[in-house]
Order: structure tokens, then sequence, then C-alpha cells
């Protein structure tokens, strides 16, 4: 199969498990995916939908405490690395990798297994280098001098400089260890049709079908899990999803609407409020006329009446007009918003910009998937906002694979944008740099409407370098306040990210995470 075919790939997929769906089965949890899945490579995945199934199959170094009910980013706590120390000088993380781990293929986990995973991305003379899992997770992997086993347990990262925020972004479900086994028997992205982790549910062979059934994998380090097995069910339409909750066709949406919610809850079923840090935005090209004038794009911020978009969404939301999410490191409570609703301010700043009425802006936005079932009443919306200052904004959706397919490259000149959300590491200040980088634009990151403003880059610097958290912090809100003003977005709302479950599922606690600890998961 070709690198493209292979990373476009979309499973519905059965496994040779004894695992069957519906019926109520006590012993299996029936999710909805909500959306085509891609390939199960974690470390070449870039979307929510993905991870959440690669989550149940591999593991991290380090990992999220899911069992701790907090407002907080959750704890680091130690995963498939049962210890770590930091050098004083910020430079040197030593791991301890956990003894008595295997892999799904009966392989051990060892030091040596980690620094496999770590040449597939950094080291481009390796045979099981792999460039579209260097170019994910280059904005951590850049700032490592080496990765390498320095002993049959202990596995050692080098840094190039200090990097405080190191462990957290090792918590990434992108950063999963893949067996070394697996990685040289199904070179480049084969390994996505074969996944093999460490993790509490398994899968022996992939098939081209309809679902995702995985099993239990009785040899998991943390306990035998409480299911027996997982269904991941592509079922995208709400309603549909809706109904077969209700009915317990399947147990749990783990991203759902305002419409959800009012049809489900309490109808047998719980809602959850995670309340992560994400931001959901229009990404501008700022090569594009004439997104590529930011007077221009200060304007469309201005133009947008967030609190409609959050009327839209039954109050399950929160305006946002800058950079940093609620829950980010960086967040400043008590902060003013960098734009609010003012359709005046947008009409003078289009006038200033030089920009002729009417003007035309072209956007790409998801048809649907988790966090998008209100999409198109969303675009509505923020069309007839647009309308409203003589900007024409022509929306052209698209499944959400295929638009994550089509934004990965960066924008070609004759899109403006698009719609789109972000959850992964957004409690990071970090994030920003992620997101905004002068040398994060694509291939090198996901700054993908090409933004750049070298101002940013020596903030940028020594925020990542510093070991003080308050001085972190300032620095992150300075960069914060440079890119509101360059507006490359147009800043639009945090969501609660709801997810509901049917009553007899126990076990998903809520913890500020998109995801779920689906070891400690059971069903009455």
């Amino acid at each position: 199969m070709s690198a493209v075919l292979a990373a476009t790939s979309l499973l519905g997929v059965a496994a040779c498990s004894g695992v069957t769906q519906g019926d109520g089965d006590q012993r299996v949890l029936v999710i909805a995916s909500g959306s085509e899945l891609p390939a199960l490579d974690p470390q070449s995945i870039s979307g929510t939908i993905g991870l959440r199934v690669t989550d149940a199959i591999y593991e991290t170094l380090v990992r999220e405490d899911l069992e701790t009910v907090t407002k907080k980013a959750p704890e680091i706590m130690p995963g498939l690395a049962e210890s770590w120390n930091v050098s004083a000088n910020g430079l040197v993380y030593t791991f301890e990798i956990r003894g008595g781990v295997k892999f799904h293929d009966g392989t051990p986990l060892d030091a040596a297994a980690v620094a496999t995973n770590f040449e597939r991305l950094m080291d481009d003379r390796s045979a099981l280098y792999n460039q579209v899992a260097s170019a994910n997770m280059k904005f951590l992997t850049r700032w490592i001098a080496s990765a390498r086993a320095t002993g049959p347990s202990t596995f050692t990262l080098t840094l190039k400089q200090p990097f405080a925020e190191l462990p957290r972004l090792l918590t990434d479900r992108r950063m999963a260890i893949i067996s070394p086994v697996a990685l040289a028997k199904y070179p480049g992205d084969e390994v996505g049709q074969h996944p093999d982790g460490t993790g509490p549910f398994r899968i022996d062979s992939v098939e081209q079908g309809t679902d995702l059934h995985l099993y239990a994998n009785k040899a998991y380090w943390r306990g035998i899990p409480k299911l027996d097995g997982l269904v991941f069910v592509n079922m995208q339409d709400p309603t549909t999803m809706a109904a077969a909750l209700q009915t317990g066709e399947i147990d749990a949406i783990l991203s759902a609407s305002a419409e959800q919610v009012r049809q489900l809850q309490g109808r047998d079923a719980v809602v959850q409020y995670p309340d992560p840090a994400n931001q959901y935005f229009i990404r501008l090209n700022t090569k594009a006329t004439p997104t590529d004038n930011q007077q221009f794009r200060q304007a469309l911020n201005y133009a947008i009446n967030r609190n409609g978009i959050i009327a839209a969404l039954d109050g399950m939301g929160q305006a946002l007009g800058g950079p940093i999410p609620t829950g980010n490191d960086a967040f400043e409570e008590g902060a003013q918003p960098r734009y609010e609703f003012n359709q005046d301010e947008a009409r003078r700043l289009i006038q200033a910009s030089g920009v002729q009425l009417p003007a035309t802006v072209k956007v790409y936005a998801p048809s649907g998937g988790p966090g998008f079932a209100q999409a198109n009443q969303i675009m509505s919306l923020i069309q007839q906002n647009l309308k409203d200052v003589g900007v024409q904004l022509d929306v052209e959706y698209v499944e959400f694979t295929s638009l994550v397919q089509l934004e990965s490259p960066g924008y070609n000149a004759d899109v403006n944008g698009s719609f789109n959300g972000w959850t992964t590491g957004a409690d990071s200040g970090y994030w920003l740099e992620r997101m905004f980088g002068p040398d994060q634009i694509p291939r090198a990151g996901v700054n993908r409407g090409w933004y750049v403003n070298t101002e940013l880059a020596p903030v940028f610097d020594e925020a990542r370098n510093s070991i003080e958290p308050e001085k972190r912090r300032g620095l992150y809100r300075e960069a914060g306040n440079v890119i509101a003003d360059d507006a490359p977005w147009v800043f639009l709302y945090q969501d609660r990210l709801s997810r509901i479950f049917r009553s007899n599922v126990t076990g998903i606690h809520e913890t500020p995470s998109v995801f779920v600890d689906y070891a400690t998961i059971s069903k009455s």
C-alpha cells in the first residue's frame, strides 16, 4: 500500500477476536466513532477521533491521571516509565522503564524498544524512519538532541535546551510506544493496519469493514480490564447516535452535541462536561487575498457575534476573543478578551485595510464529526455576521478526516482557511508555539495558515527555556498579545466537549480531558 493510500485509508475494521456487538452485552462497551477512522498508527494521526481508538491499544511513557476529578489539567503520573528524574541543568531526562510489560505480540518492553520508537521519529538514516510520523511529532522531537537506551531498563532523553513542559507533552497519545517487532515487520505506514501496543485492549488482525472490534489484553500490566472488549461503530449522524444510545445499541458518545444532550439528558444517560482546554476557530490563510491583510483579519474578528454562537450551542461553551483558552497554563483569570462583537469597528478596519467591498472569503468546514454536529448552523451565523459588514463567506463542507488531509500540507492559494478546533496539548503554554510558531509552518508543524511573525521567535525561545513557571506564563501571555493583534485566526469559542454514556456504564470520570481510561470502565 502506498504512503498516501495508507495515510488516508479509512478503517471500518473487525478483529478475529470473538468480541461481538449489540444485545446489551454487559462485558462489551460500544462507542460511536462519530467519523471515519484513520489508519491506527498513533504517531502519524492528527485528530482526536483516531487517537481515541489508539489510546485503548497503545500507551505512553507518562500518562494523565484520568481517575481524579479536577478542574485543572490532569496530573502527570507514571506510565510505561515507572519513574523519571531530571538533571539539575534541565537537559537530561532519565526514565526507568517498567519491568514485566509486554506488547500484544509478546515482545518484552525495554529501553531498547522505546529507543526504537524515537529512532522512527528522529533518525532519517534508519530503515524504520517514517516521514509522516516524524513531521507529526516534530513539535516535540525537535528539542531532543539524543534519545537512547542507556541500560536494559534505562532510557535517556538529552535535550538541546531546557524544556520544562516536556513531561506533559509526553502524555500526548501520538507519543505512544509501538512494538519494535511490528515496526520492523510492517514498514512505512503498514503498521497502521497492524496495531500493536501494550494497552488494555488489542486487535489481532484488521480487515476492511464497518466497525472496529477490540478485545481485552488479559496480560495487561495494570490488571485485566473490566470489559471483555470495545466496539467502535462507524456511526456519524447525530440523531442516529442519540437514538442508538437511548435503545442501548451503543453505550457512549464521547463528543456529544447540544442537541444530543437535550435529547438524552435524564433518559437513562449520564452527561459529563470535561471542560478541557480547547479552542474552535477559523484558521486563516495569511498568504491569500484578502486574508493576507492584518487589518482585514482583525475586522473579521470584530464582526463575529460569539455570544450568538454560544446560544446556538445551548450555552455549552464560552466565547473566546483571543488565542489563550481557559485551562491553558498561560490563561489569566479576569483578562479581557482581545476581540468582542463590534461591527462598527469591523467596518472601520476594513476601510482602513484598503480591501475593496464586497469581499469574498472561501473556507472549508467539517460536514460533521465529533465536536462539529452543529458546524452548519455555526457557519450560517458567521456568514450572516460577515455579510453585515460587506464580506461574503463561501463555505465548502468536507468530511472531517478529509478536511484534515486538505489542511495538513498548508492551505493552497485558492482558499482562505478552514473552521476547525484543537484540544490536544491546549493546556500547555507551549501550545501557542505549536499553533503559531514562525518555524511551525508545514511540513515542520501545524501552523497551516502560513502565519509568520519573527518577533515571536525570541519570546517563544525564552518561554520554552524558562524553568520558572510564573516567568514562563508571563512570556506566553506576551506572545498571546502579539498573536491576537496579528489575528491569524478568527477566534471563536471554547467547547465544554460534553460526553454521554448510559447509566449502567461506570469508571468514566469527569476530568478535563477528551480521553477516558478504558482500563477502569465497566458495565453493570
